[in-house]
């Protein structure tokens, strides 16, 4: 299904700074069909699988599209997906995030989530490594 229903509406700079602080630190996958780690430090990415594969790169948040959404340029990762954009949504509940990602490459806009387990997408379920508050805290990083 493609995004027939998003928002395109552009969240002024305060609110994405703001959503953007809620998605900072570590996460860890604890549902779907591959294992991973997904960094996010200021304005950058890094995901790393449990199979080896890694892709970096910068993002951008729309908090006002319903599902929110998250771009993400793929400047380093395995050579069939760099330079592309993976339109991706998202939604944070406390310390869990729910993550799907399209195909990189291609302006399919995702309108709902699928399931973890739906073949044709990068359904994913993390929580975070360290609790938001918790002693050590998760590092705030300017971007």
């Amino acid at each position: 299904m493609t995004g027939a229903a998003l928002v395109s509406i552009v969240a002024p700079e305060a609110e994405v700074h703001a959503e953007r602080e809620v998605l900072q630190g570590t996460w860890r996958s604890v549902s779907g069909r591959r294992e991973a780690q997904f960094i996010i430090a200021g304005y950058l990415f890094a995901v790393h699988f449990a199979d080896g594969e890694v892709y970096m790169g910068a993002f951008q948040l729309n908090p006002r599209a319903r599902p929110k959404t998250i771009d993400m340029r793929i400047d380093e990762g395995p050579v069939h997906h760099r330079g592309k954009i993976a339109h991706c949504i998202y939604e944070v509940d406390g310390d869990t995030l729910r993550w799907c990602a399209a195909e990189p490459g291609t302006e399919e806009l995702l309108s709902h989530f699928p399931s973890i387990y739906d073949t044709r997408h990068l359904s994913l379920i993390f929580q975070r490594q360290q609790p938001r508050g918790a002693k050590g805290g998760t590092p705030k990083v300017e971007g």
